[in-house]
């Protein structure tokens, strides 16, 4: 086999030490190594260990960001059927949904009168990164047909209000037109705008994946 230049990159130095070992311990040994360069058999080894290395690191890098919407949805919707469950025998009982930067701070809570006095009964913070909220009071069409009208963000973020009969009552999201608004239809929240990553709350109170129709 013929080696390489001596001038070949010193990213492989480490993994050459490390072939070194590796066949040191092994039965199967080199009868004769060049010192003036890598063999073939190492570079293939080098390359094989980086392109792992790289698609570890790529997907940690992405990891972040590809299951966001699915993850938001699915925390908002087990959130919402707790505080459904809660809502039960109470009054006053509302999910709240704050962003706060990179994170979607989602709380239940009683005593609600508006996003800054309650009584919190449970939280949960999950990543945001790569996702946007909307909300909507009474529309039943698709966030694919009908893009969220609301924004949600930290200082508009959204309610969601059920009754003593753990029903659908009021809420949408602060600072929209007529908020709070009571449901008679349902309540969306569009999330990247894609029907399968959104979430409806019908009107007695099950929160759910897709479309509300």
């Amino acid at each position: 086999m013929t080696p390489l230049s001596s001038t070949s990159s010193r990213a492989f130095c480490f993994v050459a030490s490390l072939t070194d070992i590796i066949y040191s311990a092994s039965p199967m040994r080199f009868a004769q190594r060049k010192q003036d360069g890598f063999s073939m058999v190492e570079l293939v080894i080098a390359i094989f260990i980086i392109g792992i290395i790289s698609a570890v690191a790529m997907s940690r890098m992405l990891e972040g960001d590809i299951f966001n919407a699915s993850v938001v949805r699915d925390q908002i919707i087990s959130l919402a059927r707790s505080t459904q469950q809660q809502a039960l025998g109470r009054s006053d009982v509302a999910l709240i949904l704050r962003p706060n930067g990179d994170s979607l701070e989602l709380l239940t809570v009683e005593d609600f009168v508006n996003v800054t006095t309650f009584t919190e009964l449970q939280s949960a913070t999950i990543d945001i990164r790569s996702v946007e909220l909307a909300g909507d009071v009474n529309v039943a069409t698709s966030c694919g047909a009908t893009p969220g009208t609301n924004a949600i963000a930290n200082a508009t973020p959204m309610v969601i209000q059920f009754n003593e009969l753990g029903d659908l009552f009021r809420g949408g999201v602060v600072g929209s037109v007529g908020y709070p608004i009571t449901a008679s239809t349902a309540m969306r929240i569009c999330v990247n705008d894609n029907p399968l990553n959104s979430v409806c709350v019908s009107p007695a109170g099950f929160a759910f994946a897709g479309d509300c129709q």
